[in-house]
């Protein structure tokens, strides 16, 4: 399976410290997911490379993972195996019922973001658990006249916008927070309000999809030319002394999902279906 880098996939090669924040940031989500799902029949909806689903399923009854790509099912199937465990494509799963629905990292990437949460909810048991991250649009973009510069994203979300949207479909539901007290957040924060700076000009309010693509795929051009430019030796040394000297000094356990934090980049809301 290709690596866009918006589907995560497992391994242990991280260039710089906001790759390996945003990696234990997935796994700690996961892990807190956890939580909720022991004993239960659990949908992971848009599970992607499925390392995450294979998580969930060491402590639920049992666990479907589903993707939009079958390209990623596929992998997944030949990754993941266990008893509990089973992947499918979103519309192989028809009207099945579950206890607890995980969506982590989708709801940006949906066109329709009102007929998400009803479909998700129609999937739901009564008494049931829907949990979904998402960015926190906040340190990542200019409020009203930006939109979002990652070319697979087509809405960014604030605490408030995803609490308000959530509330038209459940009456329960909490917003938590996901960052660290430590200074890898800081890594990551700094680097997407760089990029807020950096990609305005092309990510403006008043362009549609088409044009934003466009200019964010040609700013990506120069700076991948600008690159090849540098010296070859200059590069590798400074990859290899950032990636040998940080993996070491962190862990999943440094990632914190909290009501409130300081320092925090994305968003988990827990729903309830009454």
């Amino acid at each position: 399976m290709k690596d866009t880098g918006e589907r995560h996939i497992l391994n242990e090669n991280f260039n710089n410290k906001s790759e390996f924040y945003i990696h234990l940031m997935h796994i700690a989500t996961y892990e807190y997911a956890k939580s909720f799902v022991k004993g239960k029949k659990v949908l992971d909806f848009g599970c992607g490379s499925g390392y995450g689903t294979q998580m969930l399923s060491e402590d639920a009854q049992s666990v479907t993972g589903v993707d939009i790509s079958k390209e990623a099912i596929e992998f997944a199937k030949t990754n993941y195996t266990a008893s509990r465990l089973d992947f499918k494509t979103i519309p192989e799963i028809s009207n099945e019922k579950f206890d607890i629905i995980t969506s982590f990292q989708v709801i940006e990437h949906v066109p329709n973001d009102n007929q998400y949460v009803t479909d998700l909810k129609r999937l739901l048991n009564p008494g049931g658990y829907l949990l979904i991250s998402t960015p926190d649009k906040t340190n990542r973009l200019f409020n009203y006249i930006q939109q979002p510069w990652n070319i697979f994203h087509l809405k960014e979300y604030t605490a408030g916008s995803l609490h308000h949207l959530l509330q038209k479909h459940f009456n329960q539901v909490e917003v938590l927070k996901i960052g660290s007290d430590s200074d890898l957040v800081l890594e990551e924060i700094n680097r997407t309000k760089k990029q807020k700076i950096l990609t305005l000009p092309c990510t403006l309010s008043i362009y549609p999809y088409s044009v934003r693509v466009f200019l964010l795929n040609a700013l990506k051009s120069l700076f991948e030319l600008k690159k090849k430019l540098k010296p070859e030796a200059q590069k590798e040394v400074t990859e290899n002394s950032i990636t040998n000297n940080f993996t070491s000094q962190y862990s999943q356990k440094d990632i914190k999902i909290e009501k409130d934090m300081q320092y925090s980049t994305d968003l988990l809301v827990i729903c309830i279906k009454e």
